[in-house]
């Protein structure tokens, strides 16, 4: 009886024990800073066990960077994916649940020490599993196939596991129910179970149009996640890689848009803030360079793009890491335009005080870091692009060099990170990775016309900026002569086009619009509430040259 009763106190302090460090876990403080310092620490971590258990053997730069993206992005949807799940086992806030996963998500260091010790210096490969859909739905009753060593391995069923019965207890110990324990577990290992096979989720809607929805198999399916294909100016000659490109790019977009929702739904507050605070005519510019780039590359270059599936995708993740670059730059001249902002754009988060500095600096961190880490994903070399706009930004915006006081100099850098966005575009495409194609005239023509069309935005800002001593082109010569000199400077750049393109057929259409922009910079005022007021003048001109510049297209390819 007395050892009955030893084990029982025992096992009451265990549990108060657990209980007493699952608390401690739950309640630790946790920012968006911290956060994404700590999940990046643990993703280093887990590819310096996996090169450790391959003895660090030699791989090119770029497999590395595949391994990183893949890795990163695969784990960081994963805890996207598992933040409901642990909130429906009774996590009581997003932030106390995010605490226990962060620790939870330890475990991803032991599959592949797990598989060394299994499989010593033998062949296997820890991936996903892919099949057609007959194979999932066995499988999934199988606990993945009955081949370990290829896909799904010891080492990941081993974590998979571990975590739902993990994630199961944890339910349990919330809500005393049985039922709602087995049903965590269930629903875990389900989604465990979808990202260890995700990959035939993206193939299979693909392939059916060709062989039939059930028709598709696993070698299909391998034929085409696996297979070495060259995708504009990346070649991939190892399947590793091959598929580390194609899943980052999934995962990349995934992730874009789980984080919206989840921003979202956890802080609307916040979330409005941003939303409001993009600068829509600026999103479409940025946009319109990248594409017109691209179009630069088929002019020129001789890019014939077939835009296949995963083709479509990369200018997709590339037009969001040209917006991520474009929103860092935002958060960043945000912060060293409070002043000015005060007077002239009290709306604006940072003076509205809807978002406190150190959250809006660390998501201008996240925007910095995400532009890079999917342009580098879809090309190195336009990934050096946007990493030069930044850093032309940051001069631009950030003191001590603040050179946005500077007049003529300050234009001049923000049209040269247009030229950057615009480099980018044209690099994605081009099968020549120099810009030797490019007619040197056209960069200089285009060069200018965004210095001419940039000071739009500066009118609603005369008096903030002349408080704060910046010199814009509306505060050196009056709101008066600055709107005859930039309506005319947009004027002759419309009808210099021709000329520049040599294409006769504009001359008609760069009168109209070269005359709509005049008159609309002519006739645009501080009247803030009316269509032409000069908030309203950079979406306007964003309008006219969206259609010329579709005018301007249908002309010199057909």
């Amino acid at each position: 009886m007395n050892i009955r009763r030893q084990i029982r106190s025992a096992a009451r302090n265990i549990m108060k024990l657990a209980s007493s460090m699952l608390e401690t876990v739950e309640s630790a403080p946790l920012s968006l800073g911290n956060f994404s310092i700590t999940f990046t620490m643990i993703i280093i971590v887990r590819i310096l066990v996996d090169f450790g258990t391959q003895s660090f053997r030699s791989e090119p730069l770029s497999y590395i960077l595949y391994e990183f993206s893949h890795t990163y992005l695969f784990f960081l949807f994963s805890f996207l994916m598992f933040l409901p799940i642990i909130r429906l086992a009774g996590a009581s806030s997003w932030r106390r649940g995010a605490n226990l996963l962060l620790v939870g998500f330890l475990i991803i260091w032991t599959p592949p020490v797990i598989d060394k010790l299994i499989f010593g210096n033998g062949l296997y490969w820890s991936f996903y599993e892919l099949d057609g859909i007959k194979g999932l739905i066995v499988n999934f009753f199988r606990f993945f196939n009955d081949n370990p060593s290829i896909g799904i391995t010891y080492g990941v069923r081993a974590e998979v596991a571990i975590m739902s019965i993990g994630l199961g207890l944890y339910a349990f110990k919330k809500s005393k129910e049985i039922s709602r324990a087995c049903g965590i577990a269930v629903l875990s290992y389900l989604a465990f179970y979808i990202l260890g096979t995700f990959p035939s989720y993206i193939a299979i809607p693909a392939l059916a149009a060709h062989k039939g929805l059930f028709a598709v198999t696993n070698i299909d399916i391998a034929g085409l996640m696996l297979s070495p294909k060259s995708f504009f100016g990346n070649v991939f000659a190892d399947p590793r890689m091959t598929l580390g490109y194609r899943m980052s790019l999934v995962y990349s977009l995934l992730i874009t848009f789980s984080l919206g929702v989840f921003l979202f739904k956890s802080s609307k507050k916040t979330f409005f803030a941003l939303l409001r605070n993009v600068r829509w005519p600026q999103v479409i510019w940025h946009g319109g360079l990248l594409f017109l780039g691209g179009g630069i590359a088929v002019l020129y270059a001789g890019a014939e793009p077939d835009f296949s599936l995963f083709e479509i995708l990369s200018i997709i993740v590339m037009a969001v890491a040209v917006e991520c670059a474009w929103l860092a730059s935002v958060i960043g001249n945000d912060l060293a335009d409070r002043r000015i902002d005060a007077i002239s754009n009290p709306n604006r988060p940072v003076p509205m005080h809807s978002i406190t500095e150190t959250l809006y600096r660390h998501i201008g961190i996240i925007f910095f870091a995400t532009s890079l880490l999917f342009s580098a994903i879809v090309n190195i070399k336009a990934a050096l692009f946007l990493l030069a706009y930044q850093a032309i930004a940051w001069m631009y915006s950030m003191p001590p060099l603040r050179l946005k006081r500077v007049p003529v100099l300050a234009t001049a850098l923000s049209a040269l990170d247009g030229i950057m966005v615009l480099l980018a575009g044209y690099t994605v495409l081009s099968p020549v990775q120099n810009i030797t194609p490019i007619p040197f005239s056209l960069l200089v023509y285009l060069f200018v016309c965004y210095a001419v069309t940039l000071p739009l935005k500066d009118f609603k800002d005369i008096a903030g900026d002349r408080s704060d001593g910046v010199f814009t082109i509306p505060v050196i010569f009056g709101e008066e002569r600055a709107r005859f000199l930039i309506g005319s400077a947009l004027f002759a750049c419309y009808v210099a086009s021709p000329l520049v393109l040599h294409e006769v057929g504009l001359f008609l259409p760069s009168l109209l619009f070269g005359s709509l922009a005049f008159i609309s910079v002519r006739r645009a005022g501080q009247n803030n509430n009316k269509w032409n007021s000069f908030r309203s003048l950079p979406a306007w001109n964003i309008a006219f040259v969206t259609l010329y510049g579709l005018i301007t297209v249908t002309i010199l390819l057909f």
